[in-house]
């Protein structure tokens, strides 16, 4: 049925990473901004019980349809009564990243998962881009006011890629919203990504290495010192600098 849109950009990622596992039977799943069904579509094949919303119920195919929600409204889900939700390309979408997790950590029950994909911003070819021109890719210009409102509806306003986001934040906001861990997916890589890796992966790591032996000379406790590691983990790991999409996974 969506063979096609599955087939290609991210939804090929989408689709493999899936697919890969073998727990869906049974689980109780959201689909938040589930556009036209598609993955709500895969993971019902695969044996979970799928409830799909949008904020555009009307642009989904399946049979059934989809459930009104709008995350920054809140959402219609009792707490604690979910076992995964997936969100795919909306964060950057939204104004309030922290109101955001913390709605989807409160219906998810404990140990629930979040899987979340959004543009890689922590890609060095992004990385790039922003140093040059703030913007998200290196063809690209910044996000204008002239273009950066895709939709209306009343006093609402549905914004584009205006709010994107690194892993490093991610992984932040996600724990002040009350999950335990982050795991980043492989994607398909970044060409661009991956020239650039010769030239620039060398200071990248010193730089970086120098700011984590900084902030541990600071305190002498263990805690601290094992989260600035993490954290320098996630800033020179391979996947994460050349993926072309950001796909994760967070733990309630």
């Amino acid at each position: 049925m969506f063979e096609k849109e599955i087939g290609a950009g991210i939804g090929k990622n989408v689709d493999r990473i899936l697919r890969s596992r073998s727990d869906w039977n049974g689980k109780t799943v959201v689909d938040l901004a589930c556009g036209d069904g598609r993955t709500t579509y895969v993971l019902r094949s695969l044996g979970a019980d799928v409830r799909p919303y949008d904020i555009l119920p009307e642009r989904c195919k399946l049979e059934g349809g989809a459930q009104y929600a709008d995350i920054m409204e809140g959402l219609p889900i009792e707490s604690d009564s979910v076992d995964v939700v997936i969100l795919q390309e909306v964060i950057e979408h939204l104004p309030n990243h922290l109101s955001a997790l913390q709605e989807i950590c409160r219906i998810l029950k404990p140990g629930g998962e979040l899987f979340l994909t959004t543009p890689n911003r922590s890609s060095l070819a992004s990385k790039l881009a922003y140093l040059f021109f703030e913007s998200e890719i290196l063809r690209g210009t910044p996000p204008s006011a002239m273009e950066s409102v895709w939709g209306e509806s009343g006093d609402k306003r549905y914004y584009g890629h205006l709010f994107l986001m690194g892993a490093q934040q991610l992984r932040t906001l996600s724990m002040l919203a009350g999950f335990s861990s982050m795991e980043v997916h492989r994607t398909e890589k970044s060409t661009s990504s991956q020239w650039l890796m010769l030239p620039l992966y060398p200071a990248l790591l010193g730089i970086s290495y120098r700011a984590y032996r900084r902030a541990v000379r600071k305190t002498d406790g263990k805690a601290y010192a094992s989260e600035k590691m993490d954290q320098l983990k996630l800033n020179v790991g391979g996947s994460v600098l050349t993926n072309k999409f950001l796909i994760v996974s967070l733990t309630k």
